[in-house]
Protein backbone atom coordinates (compact mmCIF):
# COMPACT_ATOMS: atom_id res chain seq x y z
CA UNK A 1 0.00 0.00 0.00
CA UNK A 2 2.78 2.34 1.03
CA UNK A 3 4.55 2.10 -2.50
CA UNK A 4 0.97 2.66 -4.54
CA UNK A 5 0.08 5.81 -2.35
CA UNK A 6 4.24 7.21 -3.14
CA UNK A 7 3.15 6.16 -6.87
CA UNK A 8 -0.32 8.41 -6.36
CA UNK A 9 1.85 11.47 -4.84
CA UNK A 10 4.95 11.04 -7.51
CA UNK A 11 2.30 11.33 -10.51
CA UNK A 12 0.01 13.98 -9.07
CA UNK A 13 3.01 16.12 -8.30
CA UNK A 14 3.90 15.51 -12.04
CA UNK A 15 0.23 16.63 -13.51
CA UNK A 16 0.16 20.07 -11.55
CA UNK A 17 3.69 20.48 -12.54
CA UNK A 18 2.72 19.78 -15.98
CA UNK A 19 -0.68 22.04 -15.58
CA UNK A 20 1.74 24.99 -14.09
CA UNK A 21 4.40 25.04 -15.77
CA UNK A 22 3.16 24.31 -19.45
CA UNK A 23 0.29 27.32 -18.31
CA UNK A 24 3.12 29.82 -17.64
CA UNK A 25 5.24 28.95 -20.89
CA UNK A 26 1.55 29.20 -22.94
CA UNK A 27 1.22 32.86 -21.94
CA UNK A 28 4.65 33.43 -22.68
CA UNK A 29 4.50 32.25 -26.02
CA UNK A 30 0.64 33.24 -27.17
CA UNK A 31 2.33 37.28 -26.04
CA UNK A 32 5.42 36.14 -28.29
CA UNK A 33 3.36 34.03 -31.10
CA UNK A 34 0.50 35.22 -33.40
CA UNK A 35 -2.55 33.78 -33.25
CA UNK A 36 -2.26 32.06 -36.77
CA UNK A 37 0.66 30.21 -36.27
CA UNK A 38 -1.29 28.65 -33.38
CA UNK A 39 -4.10 27.35 -35.96
CA UNK A 40 -1.31 26.18 -38.26
CA UNK A 41 0.22 24.05 -35.64
CA UNK A 42 -3.06 22.90 -34.50
CA UNK A 43 -3.47 22.09 -38.40
CA UNK A 44 -0.82 19.81 -38.71
CA UNK A 45 -1.00 18.62 -35.01
CA UNK A 46 -4.55 17.10 -35.19
CA UNK A 47 -3.02 14.26 -37.64
CA UNK A 48 0.02 13.61 -35.78
CA UNK A 49 -2.19 13.24 -32.79
CA UNK A 50 -3.94 10.48 -34.85
CA UNK A 51 -1.06 8.87 -36.72
CA UNK A 52 -0.17 8.40 -32.85
CA UNK A 53 -2.97 7.03 -32.24
CA UNK A 54 -2.56 3.91 -34.95
CA UNK A 55 1.04 4.02 -33.64
CA UNK A 56 0.26 3.12 -29.94
CA UNK A 57 -1.35 -0.16 -30.84
CA UNK A 58 -2.07 -1.03 -26.88
CA UNK A 59 1.36 -2.41 -25.66
CA UNK A 60 1.73 -0.18 -22.87
CA UNK A 61 -1.81 -0.95 -21.54
CA UNK A 62 -1.38 -4.70 -21.96
CA UNK A 63 2.19 -4.70 -20.50
CA UNK A 64 0.05 -2.65 -17.11
CA UNK A 65 -2.92 -5.68 -17.09
CA UNK A 66 -1.15 -9.03 -18.45
CA UNK A 67 -1.17 -11.28 -15.32
CA UNK A 68 1.73 -13.48 -17.59
CA UNK A 69 3.71 -10.84 -18.40
CA UNK A 70 7.60 -11.41 -18.43
CA UNK A 71 10.38 -9.35 -18.74
CA UNK A 72 11.51 -11.11 -21.53
CA UNK A 73 8.11 -9.98 -22.99
CA UNK A 74 10.15 -6.65 -23.64
CA UNK A 75 12.06 -7.23 -26.48
CA UNK A 76 9.64 -8.23 -29.21
CA UNK A 77 6.81 -5.24 -28.02
CA UNK A 78 10.00 -2.94 -28.65
CA UNK A 79 11.59 -3.74 -32.00
CA UNK A 80 7.56 -4.38 -33.26
CA UNK A 81 6.52 -0.65 -32.44
CA UNK A 82 9.99 0.78 -33.63
CA UNK A 83 8.89 -0.91 -36.99
CA UNK A 84 5.47 0.27 -36.77
CA UNK A 85 7.00 3.78 -35.75
CA UNK A 86 9.11 3.48 -38.89
CA UNK A 87 6.50 3.25 -41.79
CA UNK A 88 3.63 5.34 -39.99
CA UNK A 89 6.22 7.93 -40.41
CA UNK A 90 7.11 7.07 -43.49
CA UNK A 91 3.23 7.23 -44.64
CA UNK A 92 3.13 10.29 -43.14
CA UNK A 93 6.06 12.00 -44.34
CA UNK A 94 4.49 10.57 -48.02
CA UNK A 95 1.22 12.06 -47.49
CA UNK A 96 1.95 15.41 -46.26
CA UNK A 97 1.17 17.12 -49.61
CA UNK A 98 -2.59 15.81 -49.28
CA UNK A 99 -2.50 17.33 -46.05
CA UNK A 100 -1.62 20.56 -47.64
CA UNK A 101 -4.05 20.31 -50.19
CA UNK A 102 -6.76 19.54 -48.04
CA UNK A 103 -6.36 22.54 -45.54
CA UNK A 104 -5.19 24.77 -48.71
CA UNK A 105 -2.29 25.68 -46.59
CA UNK A 106 0.89 25.29 -48.43
CA UNK A 107 2.83 25.55 -45.28
CA UNK A 108 1.02 22.58 -43.69
CA UNK A 109 3.62 20.48 -45.74
CA UNK A 110 6.86 21.32 -44.54
CA UNK A 111 5.34 21.32 -40.49
CA UNK A 112 3.98 18.33 -40.89
CA UNK A 113 6.79 16.40 -42.67
CA UNK A 114 8.68 17.77 -39.09
CA UNK A 115 5.70 17.30 -36.87
CA UNK A 116 5.18 13.69 -37.79
CA UNK A 117 8.41 12.72 -36.53
CA UNK A 118 7.45 12.83 -32.98
CA UNK A 119 5.26 9.43 -33.86
CA UNK A 120 8.92 7.88 -34.65
CA UNK A 121 10.21 9.23 -31.54
CA UNK A 122 7.49 8.02 -29.07
CA UNK A 123 7.82 4.77 -30.50
CA UNK A 124 10.69 4.05 -28.60
CA UNK A 125 8.88 4.35 -25.22
CA UNK A 126 6.01 3.41 -24.99
CA UNK A 127 6.84 0.14 -23.99
CA UNK A 128 9.30 1.35 -21.29
CA UNK A 129 6.79 3.49 -20.12
CA UNK A 130 4.34 0.59 -19.94
CA UNK A 131 6.91 -1.46 -17.78
CA UNK A 132 7.86 1.62 -15.66
CA UNK A 133 4.16 1.83 -14.81
CA UNK A 134 3.64 -1.85 -13.96
CA UNK A 135 6.26 -1.44 -11.78
CA UNK A 136 4.93 1.67 -10.17
CA UNK A 137 8.19 3.29 -10.54
CA UNK A 138 6.18 6.84 -10.94
CA UNK A 139 9.00 8.78 -9.36
CA UNK A 140 11.58 8.08 -12.13
CA UNK A 141 8.45 8.48 -15.04
CA UNK A 142 7.94 11.81 -13.40
CA UNK A 143 11.55 12.81 -13.13
CA UNK A 144 12.17 12.10 -16.96
CA UNK A 145 8.52 13.76 -17.83
CA UNK A 146 9.39 17.30 -15.69
CA UNK A 147 12.66 17.33 -16.93
CA UNK A 148 11.65 16.96 -20.39
CA UNK A 149 8.90 19.33 -20.25
CA UNK A 150 11.19 22.07 -18.85
CA UNK A 151 13.80 21.61 -21.11
CA UNK A 152 11.54 21.74 -24.11
CA UNK A 153 9.20 24.77 -22.48
CA UNK A 154 12.89 26.84 -21.66
CA UNK A 155 13.84 26.07 -25.99
CA UNK A 156 10.34 26.86 -27.44
CA UNK A 157 10.71 30.55 -25.35
CA UNK A 158 13.64 31.45 -26.63
CA UNK A 159 13.08 30.30 -30.21
CA UNK A 160 9.99 32.59 -29.80
CA UNK A 161 12.05 35.28 -28.57
CA UNK A 162 14.23 35.32 -31.56
CA UNK A 163 11.53 35.55 -33.69
CA UNK A 164 11.26 31.80 -35.13
CA UNK A 165 7.37 31.77 -34.70
CA UNK A 166 5.30 28.42 -34.97
CA UNK A 167 8.77 26.65 -35.36
CA UNK A 168 9.01 27.57 -31.59
CA UNK A 169 5.91 25.52 -31.00
CA UNK A 170 7.20 22.87 -33.03
CA UNK A 171 10.84 22.17 -31.44
CA UNK A 172 9.02 22.36 -28.26
CA UNK A 173 6.76 19.31 -29.31
CA UNK A 174 10.13 17.14 -30.78
CA UNK A 175 12.16 17.75 -27.72
CA UNK A 176 9.65 16.61 -25.17
CA UNK A 177 8.30 13.54 -27.18
CA UNK A 178 12.54 13.05 -27.80
CA UNK A 179 13.69 13.33 -24.06
CA UNK A 180 10.52 11.96 -22.73
CA UNK A 181 11.15 8.60 -25.00
CA UNK A 182 14.83 8.42 -24.52
CA UNK A 183 14.57 8.70 -20.82
CA UNK A 184 12.13 5.88 -20.49
CA UNK A 185 14.52 3.64 -22.35
CA UNK A 186 17.35 4.38 -20.61
CA UNK A 187 16.39 3.23 -17.76
CA UNK A 188 14.43 0.35 -19.06
CA UNK A 189 17.79 -0.75 -20.91
CA UNK A 190 18.76 -3.10 -19.01
CA UNK A 191 15.19 -5.26 -19.09
CA UNK A 192 14.31 -4.35 -22.45
CA UNK A 193 17.91 -5.45 -24.23
CA UNK A 194 19.18 -7.86 -21.32
CA UNK A 195 16.73 -11.21 -23.13
CA UNK A 196 17.64 -11.30 -26.55
CA UNK A 197 14.20 -13.17 -26.86
CA UNK A 198 11.81 -12.72 -30.16
CA UNK A 199 8.60 -14.50 -30.47
CA UNK A 200 5.65 -13.69 -32.56
CA UNK A 201 3.76 -15.56 -29.75
CA UNK A 202 4.25 -12.96 -27.54
CA UNK A 203 3.35 -10.33 -29.79
CA UNK A 204 -0.14 -12.19 -30.32
CA UNK A 205 -0.76 -12.21 -26.97
CA UNK A 206 -0.35 -9.02 -26.26
CA UNK A 207 -1.97 -7.85 -29.31
CA UNK A 208 -5.38 -9.70 -27.66
CA UNK A 209 -5.78 -7.24 -24.73
CA UNK A 210 -4.34 -3.98 -26.72
CA UNK A 211 -6.32 -4.46 -29.80
CA UNK A 212 -9.65 -3.67 -27.79
CA UNK A 213 -7.45 -0.46 -26.42
CA UNK A 214 -6.43 0.40 -29.80
CA UNK A 215 -10.39 0.35 -31.14
CA UNK A 216 -11.38 2.34 -28.69
CA UNK A 217 -8.91 4.64 -28.96
CA UNK A 218 -9.34 5.22 -33.13
CA UNK A 219 -13.07 5.97 -31.78
CA UNK A 220 -12.33 8.13 -29.01
CA UNK A 221 -9.49 10.91 -31.34
CA UNK A 222 -12.66 11.24 -34.14
CA UNK A 223 -14.97 11.51 -31.68
CA UNK A 224 -12.33 14.33 -29.54
CA UNK A 225 -10.67 15.81 -32.31
CA UNK A 226 -13.53 16.26 -34.80
CA UNK A 227 -14.04 20.22 -33.38
CA UNK A 228 -9.96 21.06 -34.30
CA UNK A 229 -10.64 19.13 -37.68
CA UNK A 230 -13.47 21.22 -38.70
CA UNK A 231 -12.24 24.54 -37.29
CA UNK A 232 -9.25 24.32 -39.11
CA UNK A 233 -11.18 23.07 -42.48
CA UNK A 234 -13.43 25.46 -42.47
CA UNK A 235 -12.87 28.43 -40.04
CA UNK A 236 -9.00 28.84 -40.92
CA UNK A 237 -5.98 29.30 -38.82
CA UNK A 238 -6.98 32.43 -36.61
CA UNK A 239 -9.88 30.69 -35.71
CA UNK A 240 -8.17 27.69 -34.54
CA UNK A 241 -5.68 29.40 -32.96
CA UNK A 242 -7.65 31.09 -30.75
CA UNK A 243 -9.93 27.90 -29.83
CA UNK A 244 -6.78 25.93 -28.91
CA UNK A 245 -5.74 28.81 -26.89
CA UNK A 246 -8.45 29.01 -24.80
CA UNK A 247 -8.65 25.29 -24.69
CA UNK A 248 -5.43 24.89 -23.60
CA UNK A 249 -5.49 27.59 -20.59
CA UNK A 250 -8.58 26.13 -18.54
CA UNK A 251 -10.01 22.86 -20.25
CA UNK A 252 -6.27 21.15 -20.89
CA UNK A 253 -5.50 21.75 -17.35
CA UNK A 254 -8.47 20.72 -15.67
CA UNK A 255 -8.70 17.54 -17.62
CA UNK A 256 -5.80 16.53 -16.65
CA UNK A 257 -6.54 17.16 -12.91
CA UNK A 258 -9.79 15.23 -13.65
CA UNK A 259 -7.82 12.22 -14.60
CA UNK A 260 -5.54 12.12 -11.81
CA UNK A 261 -9.15 11.98 -9.46
CA UNK A 262 -10.64 8.79 -11.66
CA UNK A 263 -7.54 6.82 -11.53
CA UNK A 264 -7.52 7.58 -7.96
CA UNK A 265 -11.10 6.74 -6.85
CA UNK A 266 -10.97 4.04 -9.42
CA UNK A 267 -8.78 1.16 -7.30
CA UNK A 268 -10.82 2.54 -4.33
CA UNK A 269 -14.09 2.11 -5.45
CA UNK A 270 -13.14 -1.76 -6.33
CA UNK A 271 -12.58 -2.09 -3.15
CA UNK A 272 -15.53 -1.07 -1.13
CA UNK A 273 -18.29 -3.38 -0.62
CA UNK A 274 -21.95 -2.91 -3.05
CA UNK A 275 -23.86 -2.19 -0.86
CA UNK A 276 -21.46 1.37 0.00
CA UNK A 277 -20.33 2.06 -3.78
CA UNK A 278 -23.22 4.27 -4.28
CA UNK A 279 -22.45 6.72 -1.02
CA UNK A 280 -18.73 6.50 -1.69
CA UNK A 281 -19.15 7.73 -4.88
CA UNK A 282 -21.30 10.68 -3.98
CA UNK A 283 -19.18 11.68 -1.24
CA UNK A 284 -15.82 11.43 -3.44
CA UNK A 285 -17.25 13.20 -6.39
CA UNK A 286 -18.17 15.91 -4.04
CA UNK A 287 -15.23 16.23 -2.61
CA UNK A 288 -13.36 16.75 -5.43
CA UNK A 289 -16.39 19.02 -6.98
CA UNK A 290 -16.08 21.19 -3.83
CA UNK A 291 -12.66 22.37 -3.98
CA UNK A 292 -12.23 22.37 -7.63
CA UNK A 293 -14.94 24.42 -8.58
CA UNK A 294 -14.57 27.54 -7.05
CA UNK A 295 -11.21 27.48 -8.21
CA UNK A 296 -12.52 26.99 -12.00
CA UNK A 297 -15.06 30.10 -11.05
CA UNK A 298 -12.26 32.51 -10.32
CA UNK A 299 -9.87 31.61 -12.71
CA UNK A 300 -12.45 31.65 -15.45
CA UNK A 301 -13.27 35.46 -13.95
CA UNK A 302 -10.12 36.82 -13.84
CA UNK A 303 -9.30 35.47 -17.01
CA UNK A 304 -11.43 38.05 -18.36
CA UNK A 305 -9.82 41.43 -17.13
CA UNK A 306 -6.15 39.47 -17.76
CA UNK A 307 -5.79 38.11 -20.80
CA UNK A 308 -5.96 41.53 -22.62
CA UNK A 309 -3.14 42.69 -20.13
CA UNK A 310 -0.85 39.75 -20.49
CA UNK A 311 -1.54 38.35 -23.90
CA UNK A 312 -2.56 41.17 -25.13
CA UNK A 313 -6.15 42.56 -27.37
CA UNK A 314 -4.99 39.80 -29.97
CA UNK A 315 -6.23 37.19 -28.06
CA UNK A 316 -9.60 39.33 -27.30
CA UNK A 317 -12.12 36.80 -28.90
CA UNK A 318 -10.75 33.84 -26.39
CA UNK A 319 -12.61 35.29 -23.43
CA UNK A 320 -16.25 33.69 -24.43
CA UNK A 321 -14.37 30.50 -25.08
CA UNK A 322 -12.77 30.72 -21.93
CA UNK A 323 -16.73 31.03 -20.35
CA UNK A 324 -17.88 28.34 -22.40
CA UNK A 325 -14.95 26.05 -21.42
CA UNK A 326 -15.03 27.36 -17.73
CA UNK A 327 -18.68 25.47 -17.56
CA UNK A 328 -17.61 22.17 -19.37
CA UNK A 329 -14.38 22.11 -16.69
CA UNK A 330 -17.43 22.05 -13.87
CA UNK A 331 -19.35 19.78 -15.65
CA UNK A 332 -16.84 17.62 -16.31
CA UNK A 333 -16.20 17.74 -13.28
CA UNK A 334 -19.91 16.25 -12.39
CA UNK A 335 -19.98 13.72 -14.57
CA UNK A 336 -16.80 12.43 -15.47
CA UNK A 337 -16.38 9.70 -12.69
CA UNK A 338 -19.94 8.49 -13.68
CA UNK A 339 -18.17 6.50 -16.41
CA UNK A 340 -15.76 4.66 -13.98
CA UNK A 341 -19.07 2.96 -12.71
CA UNK A 342 -19.00 0.56 -15.88
CA UNK A 343 -15.63 -0.85 -14.50
CA UNK A 344 -16.73 -0.74 -11.18
CA UNK A 345 -19.53 -2.95 -11.23
CA UNK A 346 -18.55 -5.14 -13.90
CA UNK A 347 -20.04 -4.00 -17.04
CA UNK A 348 -16.99 -2.65 -19.35
CA UNK A 349 -19.32 -4.06 -22.56
CA UNK A 350 -21.90 -1.70 -21.58
CA UNK A 351 -19.30 1.25 -21.41
CA UNK A 352 -18.26 0.38 -25.25
CA UNK A 353 -21.66 0.41 -26.52
CA UNK A 354 -22.27 3.84 -24.54
CA UNK A 355 -18.91 5.17 -26.02
CA UNK A 356 -20.60 4.21 -29.98
CA UNK A 357 -24.29 5.05 -29.44
CA UNK A 358 -24.36 7.51 -27.00
CA UNK A 359 -22.08 9.56 -26.68
CA UNK A 360 -19.72 10.22 -30.03
CA UNK A 361 -22.92 10.74 -31.95
CA UNK A 362 -24.40 13.78 -29.39
CA UNK A 363 -20.54 15.33 -29.99
CA UNK A 364 -20.67 14.66 -33.70
CA UNK A 365 -24.66 16.89 -33.71
CA UNK A 366 -23.31 18.85 -31.24
CA UNK A 367 -20.36 19.78 -33.89
CA UNK A 368 -22.15 20.11 -36.86
CA UNK A 369 -25.10 22.05 -35.71
CA UNK A 370 -22.69 24.44 -34.02
CA UNK A 371 -20.77 25.08 -37.34
CA UNK A 372 -23.97 25.10 -39.38
CA UNK A 373 -26.01 27.82 -37.11
CA UNK A 374 -22.82 30.44 -36.32
CA UNK A 375 -19.94 29.36 -38.72
CA UNK A 376 -17.39 30.22 -35.79
CA UNK A 377 -15.40 28.32 -33.21
CA UNK A 378 -17.79 29.77 -30.49
CA UNK A 379 -20.86 28.41 -31.54
CA UNK A 380 -18.61 24.94 -32.39
CA UNK A 381 -17.89 25.09 -28.73
CA UNK A 382 -22.01 25.91 -27.94
CA UNK A 383 -22.72 23.02 -29.91
CA UNK A 384 -20.76 20.69 -28.04
CA UNK A 385 -21.21 21.88 -24.46
CA UNK A 386 -25.37 21.71 -25.70
CA UNK A 387 -24.97 18.13 -26.40
CA UNK A 388 -22.26 17.10 -23.96
CA UNK A 389 -25.15 18.47 -21.10
CA UNK A 390 -27.71 16.21 -23.06
CA UNK A 391 -25.19 13.32 -22.74
CA UNK A 392 -24.20 13.72 -19.30
CA UNK A 393 -27.58 12.84 -18.07
CA UNK A 394 -28.31 10.25 -20.18
CA UNK A 395 -24.97 8.57 -18.98
CA UNK A 396 -26.50 9.56 -15.24
CA UNK A 397 -29.75 7.23 -16.20
CA UNK A 398 -27.45 4.46 -17.57
CA UNK A 399 -25.31 4.47 -15.15
CA UNK A 400 -26.50 5.06 -11.66
CA UNK A 401 -29.25 2.10 -12.18
CA UNK A 402 -25.99 -0.04 -11.71
CA UNK A 403 -25.62 1.06 -8.19
CA UNK A 404 -29.06 1.94 -7.33
CA UNK A 405 -29.12 5.81 -7.89
CA UNK A 406 -31.41 8.73 -8.52
CA UNK A 407 -30.25 11.62 -10.93
CA UNK A 408 -32.35 13.27 -8.60
CA UNK A 409 -30.98 12.09 -5.26
CA UNK A 410 -27.31 12.63 -6.77
CA UNK A 411 -27.90 16.32 -7.45
CA UNK A 412 -29.66 17.31 -4.17
CA UNK A 413 -26.47 16.15 -2.47
CA UNK A 414 -25.00 19.54 -4.13
CA UNK A 415 -28.05 21.65 -3.70
CA UNK A 416 -26.61 23.77 -1.14
CA UNK A 417 -22.66 24.13 -2.76
CA UNK A 418 -25.03 24.75 -6.05
CA UNK A 419 -26.12 27.98 -4.19
CA UNK A 420 -23.41 28.98 -2.88
CA UNK A 421 -21.35 28.78 -6.13
CA UNK A 422 -24.63 30.70 -7.92
CA UNK A 423 -23.77 33.59 -5.87
CA UNK A 424 -20.23 33.53 -6.16
CA UNK A 425 -20.64 34.09 -9.55
CA UNK A 426 -23.09 36.74 -9.31
CA UNK A 427 -20.45 38.74 -7.14
CA UNK A 428 -17.51 38.07 -9.58
CA UNK A 429 -19.54 39.38 -12.40
CA UNK A 430 -20.49 42.62 -10.83
CA UNK A 431 -16.94 43.26 -10.13
CA UNK A 432 -16.30 42.21 -13.97
CA UNK A 433 -19.10 44.45 -15.43
CA UNK A 434 -18.69 47.12 -12.93
CA UNK A 435 -15.15 47.74 -12.19
CA UNK A 436 -12.78 49.14 -14.95
CA UNK A 437 -9.33 49.43 -13.16
CA UNK A 438 -7.65 45.88 -14.13
CA UNK A 439 -5.70 45.69 -10.60
CA UNK A 440 -8.74 46.73 -8.57
CA UNK A 441 -11.12 44.47 -10.15
CA UNK A 442 -8.57 41.79 -9.31
CA UNK A 443 -7.88 42.69 -5.53
CA UNK A 444 -11.72 42.35 -5.47
CA UNK A 445 -12.63 39.17 -7.27
CA UNK A 446 -9.27 37.77 -4.71
CA UNK A 447 -10.96 39.26 -2.32
CA UNK A 448 -14.57 37.76 -2.59
CA UNK A 449 -12.80 34.03 -3.14
CA UNK A 450 -11.49 34.16 -0.36
CA UNK A 451 -14.41 35.52 1.72
CA UNK A 452 -16.18 32.40 0.02
CA UNK A 453 -13.22 30.31 1.38
CA UNK A 454 -13.64 32.03 5.15
CA UNK A 455 -17.97 31.35 4.67
CA UNK A 456 -17.03 27.62 3.61
CA UNK A 457 -14.22 26.66 6.23
CA UNK A 458 -16.32 24.29 8.29
CA UNK A 459 -16.98 22.37 5.18
CA UNK A 460 -12.95 22.75 3.42
CA UNK A 461 -12.09 20.53 6.68
CA UNK A 462 -14.37 17.93 6.55
CA UNK A 463 -13.74 17.39 2.84
CA UNK A 464 -10.05 17.22 3.60
CA UNK A 465 -10.71 14.56 5.73
CA UNK A 466 -12.55 12.59 2.67
CA UNK A 467 -9.34 13.52 0.44
CA UNK A 468 -7.00 11.60 2.86
CA UNK A 469 -9.78 8.94 3.07
CA UNK A 470 -9.01 8.38 -0.73
CA UNK A 471 -5.65 8.55 -0.46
Amino acid sequence: MNIVIKGFSWNFITQVYKVLFSSLTLVVLARLIDVSDFGIIGMATVFVLFFNTIQNIGFDSSIIYSKSFKENHLLSLFLLNIILGVFIYLGGYLLSPFLSYFYDNKEIESIFKVLVLTVLLSSFGIVSRGYLQKKLDFKRLAIVEIIAITISGVIAVFLAIKNYGYWSLIVQQLVTVGLTSLGFLLITFKSVFGHKFFSFKIIYEHLKFGYNVFIFNVLNFFAQQLDVLLIGKLLGEEQLGIYLLAFNLILKPISLLVQIFNKTIYPVLTKVKSSLIRDSYISFTYSFFFFLAPLIIFLVSISQILVPELLTNKWIETLPLLLIFGYQCVRMIIASPSGLLFLITGNPNKQWKYAIFISIPLRFIGVFLGYFFFKSALGIALGINLFATIEMFAGFYITFKLINLKIYNYLMYFKNYFFSLFLLITLLFIINTFISLVWFSFLMQLLTIIIFVFFNRNEIGINIKKVKEIL
